[in-house]
């Protein structure tokens, strides 16, 4: 029996050409015989069974094409949602602008000047500022600086069109403050071009998060700009003194957009200073 097997196996191997015609010659006679709906399912089969593996593949080409297409339609939604959202908060900050512009109007009584932040001084600390406003749009020398957050420093020169902005970290600026609760005055002034330091008289009871502000002395800064808080108190060498480290209201390395308040400097106070 296992002889017969092997071959019959070995018949259909060798000759697979042979039995593969009589296979089909077999199958197209009993087509013929059957009824004309039976040979067309076999047919129908028989063709779905060999192009089915084809329509598959474009099939699957067809569903990459328009994930392709899906994926690109997502990607400019997001970049067109994204601008929206852009000019969103350029709107926002835009009103916010003109809220401060109205209130330090109100609360100054001078004219502001809006101006960009256009360039800022080499070096390891950032103790100066170059706007795009000049004389043109009436800025000048001494005129007061600050942003929605609190003082920025000063003028120190104008030409036409762009002018620069000593800030409050520069060594070589003094100011005279008020500590806002105690309403006493000190003196504020930085040493390295980076820390802000205060002196204060030790009645004042001056302590850590109090708020400084500029006192209006001097005749260049008015009354009442927000200057900073109050990080630490130690003693100084003047036992009637207090030393404190005070952190400014803005941050000047994020400063984009600052304000100049067309103040003319007081020089007659200055100058009876001076005569002392």
């Amino acid at each position: 029996m296992l002889r017969a097997f092997r071959f019959i196996v070995e018949l259909f191997t060798q000759r697979h050409g042979v039995v593969a015609f009589a296979f089909f010659l077999l199958v197209g006679l009993l087509m013929r015989q059957a009824p004309q709906t039976v040979r067309e399912n076999i047919i129908s089969t028989a063709l779905g069974t060999v192009f089915y593996p084809a329509q598959m593949v474009v099939s699957s080409v067809g569903a990459y094409h328009s994930v392709v297409e899906e994926n690109e339609r997502l990607k400019e939604e997001n970049a067109r949602l994204r601008q929206e959202t852009y000019y969103a908060s350029e709107g926002l900050q835009e009103l916010t602008r003109l809220h401060t512009l109205v209130r330090f109007d109100d609360k100054w009584d001078y004219p502001i000047v809006t101006a960009r932040v256009v360039g800022h001084n080499p070096g390891r600390f950032l103790t100066t500022l170059v706007i795009n406003r000049g004389t043109v749009q009436g800025v000048k020398e001494d005129m007061p600086v600050f942003s929605m957050n609190g003082l920025v420093g000063k003028i120190t020169k104008a030409t036409s069109t762009h002018s620069r902005v000593q800030l409050l970290v520069d060594p070589n600026l003094k100011l005279s403050v008020l500590e806002k609760k105690s309403r006493v005055v000190g003196f504020l002034e930085s040493v390295d071009g980076h820390l802000l330091t205060a002196l204060i008289p030790s009645h004042a009871g001056v302590e850590v998060g109090d708020t400084l502000i500029t006192s209006g002395l001097g005749g260049i800064f008015p009354k009442g700009i927000p200057v900073g808080t109050v990080k630490a108190v130690r003693k100084s060498d003047l036992d009637v003194m207090r030393q404190m480290d005070v952190v400014p209201f803005q941050e000047f390395s994020a400063l984009e957009e600052v304000f100049v308040m067309e103040k003319e400097p007081e020089w007659i106070i200055q100058e009876l200073l001076d005569e002392q």
